[in-house]
């Protein structure tokens, strides 16, 4: 479920969306107006929806968006979050077209706009690089690929997610790199960003050294200094090679309240890279942690992430509209570049945010520009690595052709994703026998839909693109299998389109199963059936040299386009 502001008389209203990357289209914008939703309130209108991709289809021909202002302060802020390999532009949404190479000429047009003024502009980006597209799925490591663009871009200072830290290989039940932040060690990534790539709670298990840099202090061209941090949420599950330590640990620690006293006179204001829900309550503790040591009127501003939405709050309940906006979350999958800006007034801080979507015309058109003079030299090179880094992944290789639109965001149907993968993918590349064997799936495995025409390697990926191993449990009942899904899919809130988890077939009570599952869904599954059983289980590696996205790749493949097709 993702989420959205709307400002009314100065307030900021959280709208309810229930469609992801996608959308599920039960309506038109024709028929149920800007600014409505469908009875089922499966399809929006409304623009504070629509970077979200949970509008209609066709909102974009009936509700145009409008380039939305950005206001320049004293201290300024562009930032990408939750990047998850969407890089390139989205070929099936004419909408979201923009790449990272267009976020890179708005960089350079804002400051050179601000710079004119002589104020600093700052470029942020909050973590999640991996996990979205072919360009993440296809490398061994999930990094190897996107790493060479990113450097590319001139970020001041970066945050890790919780998607580098995934453990890939089992803790070694299966061959292949074991955790993308490895790669980017090994590759030079984090060394390259000079100091800048940031970890305040994320060391290595081996040594207990910081991952990368605990904090920085970064300079603008106009001796504008930020102290900045990257702090990730308190992961339990990240893979071998790391430890996350607590939030609340690093803020009682000695290295901490040393460097917010060390730097609490020469920096100009704190910057934290958090990335976790804008309305995580660590967020609340960081900043009270920063404001004890750094005083009452240093400005401390919190970048947000990980929840996938746009979305701002004050972390004190009393605030004038508009000043102080101590946190703020920039959407996700390039669907937002955010900008932030702050001013002094007297005692006060004024505070302007634009949410501008990843559209080229959106992007020119904040920054003055159209789209023919927009693309800079600087753009122009994150351009030419994102192809190279396309022709690596062999993004666009034809795998196949799809007859029809399957739908992420659908309830199970003939259109819907789901019952396709289910029903269809499954039991022909996956499971030897559909009566013997029940394969049962998280709904957060897949995240885009296919489109009709042909399927490539990054489409395939894209809809795909974990690649998670699959396990087997021998000799489950029937009856043990419909009490999971029911635990499994409890509560399922009245507005939840899809259910948390789909099985390919449903189970005879008194019949026996193999079940097949993979393993991200491994403690939920297996705890649920042990407390059942009473007893002990040990899952089994399922046909190895297959996994989550790669079943998807090999159903088309059996599926080759028509010449008429191919030309679609």
């Amino acid at each position: 479920m993702i989420r959205s502001c709307l400002h009314v008389f100065g307030v900021c209203i959280v709208a309810f969306c229930l469609v992801t990357e996608g959308g599920s289209v039960s309506a038109s914008c024709k028929t149920i107006g800007c600014g409505g939703h469908d009875p089922k309130s499966t399809c929006f209108c409304a623009p504070s929806c629509f970077s979200f991709d949970d509008c209609c289809d066709d909102y974009a021909e009936v509700c145009p968006e409008q380039t939305p202002t950005v206001k320049l302060g004293d201290v300024n802020m562009l930032i990408t979050t939750d990047l998850h390999s969407w890089i390139e532009g989205r070929p099936h949404d004419a909408h979201l077209n923009a790449s990272l190479a267009h976020v890179v000429s708005v960089l350079d047009h804002l400051r050179s706009i601000a710079y004119a003024q002589s104020r600093d502009v700052f470029f942020f980006d909050n973590g999640d690089i991996n996990d979205g597209t072919g360009l993440s799925a296809t490398a061994p490591d999930h990094v190897a690929f996107l790493s060479p663009v990113l450097q590319t871009v001139r970020y001041d200072a970066l945050n890790i997610g919780n998607h580098e830290l995934y453990q890939r290989n089992g803790h070694g039940i299966v061959e292949g790199p074991a955790c993308p932040v490895v790669g980017l060690k090994e590759s030079g990534y984090i060394a390259s960003w000079e100091g800048r790539y940031l970890t305040s709670n994320v060391v290595w298990s081996s040594s207990h050294e910081p991952v990368g840099n605990r904090y920085t202090m970064i300079e603008g061209k106009f001796g504008t200094k930020l102290l900045v941090f990257g702090f990730l949420y308190n992961m339990h599950d990240h893979c071998d090679a790391v430890e996350v330590l607590d939030v609340e640990d690093v803020l009682a620690s000695q290295w901490f309240k040393e460097a917010v006293q060390a730097h609490a006179q020469v920096c100009d204001g704190v910057v934290v890279l958090a990335h976790m829900d804008y309305r995580d309550e660590l967020v609340d503790k960081i900043w009270t942690a920063l404001r004890t040591g750094m005083g009452s009127s240093k400005p401390i501003q919190v970048v947000a992430g990980h929840s996938h939405r746009r979305g701002f709050r004050h972390i004190k309940a009393i605030r004038f509209y508009n000043v102080w906006p101590e946190v703020y979350e920039a959407g996700c999958k390039l669907d937002t570049v955010g900008f932030l800006s702050y001013s002094r007034e007297g005692n006060r801080l004024r505070f302007e945010l634009a949410n501008i979507s990843g559209n080229i015309n959106q992007l020119a058109g904040a920054v003055n520009r159209s789209v023919s003079n927009f693309s800079t030299a600087a753009g122009a090179r994150t351009a030419q690595a994102i192809q190279t880094a396309r022709d690596k992944a062999g993004s666009d290789r034809v795998l196949g052709c799809a007859a029809q639109r399957y739908r992420l965001m659908t309830p199970p149907g003939k259109n819907s994703l789901w019952s396709f993968y289910m029903q269809e993918v499954l039991p022909e590349t996956l499971l030897d026998s559909a009566k013997s064997q029940i394969a049962i799936v998280g709904t957060g495995a897949m995240t885009y839909d296919i489109f009709p025409g042909p399927v490539t390697i990054d489409d395939a990926y894209t809809a795909s693109p974990y690649g998670n191993f699959w396990l087997k449990l021998e000799g489950i009942k029937g009856e043990s299998l419909i009490k999971l899904m029911m635990e499994l899919n409890h509560p399922t809130p009245w507005t939840q389109v899809v259910p948390s988890y789909v099985n390919s077939s449903a189970p005879i009570a008194s019949s026996t199963y193999d079940l097949v599952f993979c393993d991200f869904d491994l403690d939920p599954i297996v705890e649920r059936l042990q407390g059942m059983l009473g007893k002990h289980l040990e899952p089994k590696l399922y046909k190895p040299l297959l996994n989550t996205s790669s079943v998807l790749s090999a159903w088309f493949q059996q599926r080759p386009c028509s010449d008429e097709s191919i030309l679609l």
